[in-house]
């Protein structure tokens, strides 16, 4: 294992992280909400080539990365000897490692999180499409809260009455936070604060700090409760908590986070250049980042790894995410921007 300080600085921001998922979650779902939202008003229903515009942006800009570093995963695990590549594989390609089931054989550990994405990209657009073929009358305005809120409440149901008898276990990390048919709804915050902000604006603004504050002491409230109880991995509560957790835990972290997007939609704190040019740089290259952080650098390269001080544990610490930035900015500017280029052309002819 790494050195003794590097793991305790890593364990110190492992429930952070499991926050910043859920806080990707939440952002995606409100920006692609309101993408979505646009789409539809300009139409009243989304057109067959208004619907295949949508997912080809999407795949265009999630797919290819995600296929790539994929494939160099497998192949770094194959010639390093640090996995056994199964027969299962093509699941990851397809985003159907967690789809009902854990994702316990997977081969890129990221790939969960987007494999609800991906499954929310593909599933809510054609929700929509069937039920307004069914209620073509209703408004749209009324339409579209309907949808979005029947949406997040089937999943929300599904996770209900999994807590009664878990199909995967009574592990929620891998049986519940990490699998598609109990997340969806995760999204779906996001999209319904897209939803106040394109049809409610003054409203949606109105309260934007008391938002921010709620969420900033629900967050605290919350972090606190699942790093002393370890309430998303404890496997052995009563069954009354362990229900309680598996129903509503997943439900209140996104929703509790996504309080914040009012305040944050509205302000710009970046006035120094340099500090603008950074954030908009690691903006750029997040997705990448993202993909390489964990399978393709800190796995094979850092994992096994022992310090014996804090200075050279440290000092492997911030060579490690001089990797990450480093090969996260060379894949956005040879490969991920070339593509997103190519697909700004394809889709600026339509």
């Amino acid at each position: 294992m790494i050195g003794s300080s590097i793991n305790s600085l890593i364990d110190s921001t492992h429930d952070l992280a499991e926050y910043g998922v859920e806080l990707f979650f939440v952002l995606s779902g409100f920006l692609i909400g309101g993408i979505l939202i646009r789409t539809f008003m300009k139409e009243d229903y989304f057109s067959k080539s208004a619907l295949w515009g949508f997912w080809s942006r999407r795949w265009f800009r999630t797919l290819p990365n995600y296929w790539l570093l994929l494939t160099v995963a497998i192949i770094l695990q194959k010639v390093m000897k640090t996995n056994e590549i199964n027969n299962f594989v093509w699941h990851d390609y397809l985003f159907l490692q967690n789809l009902w089931y854990p994702c316990v054989d997977s081969l890129f550990t990221e790939g969960w999180s987007l494999a609800i994405e991906e499954w929310f990209y593909l599933t809510l657009p054609l929700v929509v499409c069937f039920l307004r073929l069914i209620f073509p009358s209703t408004p749209r305005q009324q339409f579209l809260l309907r949808v979005f809120a029947g949406y997040a409440l089937v999943f929300i149901l599904v996770r209900l009455i999994n807590a009664f008898a878990p199909i995967n276990g009574l592990d929620p990390d891998e049986g519940i936070r990490k699998v598609v048919l109990f997340r969806l709804d995760a999204v779906m915050y996001g999209v319904l604060f897209a939803w106040l902000s394109y049809f409610h604006q003054p409203l949606f603004l109105k309260y934007r700090k008391q938002l921010l504050y709620l969420s900033l002491i629900g967050t605290s409230i919350l972090y606190f409760f699942t790093t002393k109880y370890v309430l998303i991995f404890y496997t052995h509560f009563p069954f009354f908590p362990r229900f309680m957790r598996d129903a509503f835990l997943f439900l209140v972290m996104p929703l509790t986070l996504s309080l914040c997007l009012p305040y944050a939609s509205s302000i710009n704190i970046v006035r120094n250049r340099l500090l603008a040019i950074s954030i908009r740089h690691i903006s750029k290259i997040s997705y990448s980042l993202y993909l390489v952080h964990f399978t393709l650098v800190f796995m094979p390269f850092f994992h096994e790894h022992r310090q014996p001080t804090p200075l050279t544990a440290l000092a492997m610490y911030l060579l490690y995410w001089a990797i990450v930035i480093g090969l996260s900015s060379f894949i956005y500017y040879v490969f991920e921007h070339p593509i997103l280029k190519l697909r700004d052309r394809i889709f600026s002819r339509h």
